[in-house]
């Protein structure tokens, strides 16, 4: 059976792929510069090697991570690896006449994707980053979310623009998953609730914001604005109409009857990490 998680996580994969050029094109379009090279050829290109370029980085990372053995050189390595590829993805440069540049987001993706898919012990190396990394999320959606100017919604249009987004946004998702599920036969909870999982939207979309307002002047703010704007709402609803899906379809127990921790240790086997039961510690006195 494919889990509705599953399927929602990995769509946001699709994304990076279209947007990154998206508003390079459009920019394009405004000053009347358009040519079959900007609009065509740059953004493929951009996608191909950013996609190139994130292969051999996941790759010299999974070379470079068996020298390490500890757990702290390892997760340092990890994090100069990151840093050193998006350093490497903000090179721009021209070859006939050809402007060459690459996607931070989509080429980390590769990494990520390349380094956990022939890595043996990734697993726990994740792991272990994912501690750290929640500051930085805050961090990030804060920065983002100060950006958001309250003033364009004064204006009854930019609102209704907005309204009109997020409504058909929500309707495209629900309605593509429902009908793909359908013609894929999958299971009955699957095709009612793998839409509603799909609601969500932060990461790409704040990057997408920010795209738009390098494009500067009243269009650049108002796309951004939106953006911004939408992502508050969604994340605001989206967090727990997903997990009411979840817990309907039977991917995820209702909260209070079971530990993800301790259903995670079962699934990786890994004992140590389960509290003893009430019947061992008993048995750990009486032997005591």
């Amino acid at each position: 059976m494919i889990s509705p998680l599953r399927v929602a996580k990995g769509n946001q994969g699709f994304s990076p792929l279209v947007k990154p050029k998206f508003f390079s094109s459009f920019q394009a379009i405004g000053a009347g510069s358009v040519d079959v090279l900007s609009v065509l050829v740059e953004p493929l290109l951009e996608v191909v090697l950013s996609l190139a370029l994130g292969s051999v980085m996941g790759a010299l990372f999974h070379f470079c991570e068996r020298f390490f053995h500890s757990r702290s050189k390892r997760l340092s390595v990890s994090i100069a690896f990151v840093f050193m590829t998006i350093a490497l993805s903000m090179l721009q440069f021209n070859i006939g006449g050809v402007h060459v540049a690459f996607s931070s987001l989509l080429t980390c993706m590769m990494l990520g994707t390349i380094f956990c898919n022939i890595c043996d012990f990734s697993e726990e190396l994740m792991a272990r980053v994912d501690r750290w990394t929640a500051p930085l999320f805050v961090l990030f959606f804060v920065l983002s979310g100060a950006e958001l100017e309250l003033s364009v919604f004064t204006d009854l249009m930019v609102v209704l623009v907005g309204v009109v987004y997020i409504i058909a946004r929500s309707a495209g998702k629900y309605s593509g998953a429902f009908l793909s599920a359908k013609l894929s036969k999958c299971d009955d909870h699957i095709v009612k609730y793998l839409g509603i999982t799909l609601l969500p939207q932060a990461g790409v979309a704040l990057g997408m914001a920010m795209k738009a307002q390098a494009l500067g002047g009243e269009i650049g703010l108002l796309i951004s604005n939106i953006t911004l704007f939408s992502v508050l709402i969604y994340e605001l609803v989206g967090p727990l109409l997903t997990k009411i899906a979840l817990t309907k379809a039977g991917d995820i127990n209702p909260e209070g009857k079971t530990s993800a921790r301790e259903e995670h240790a079962k699934a990786m086997g890994m004992t140590e990490y389960l509290p003893e039961s009430q019947e061992t510690k008993n048995d750990s006195e009486q032997k005591a």
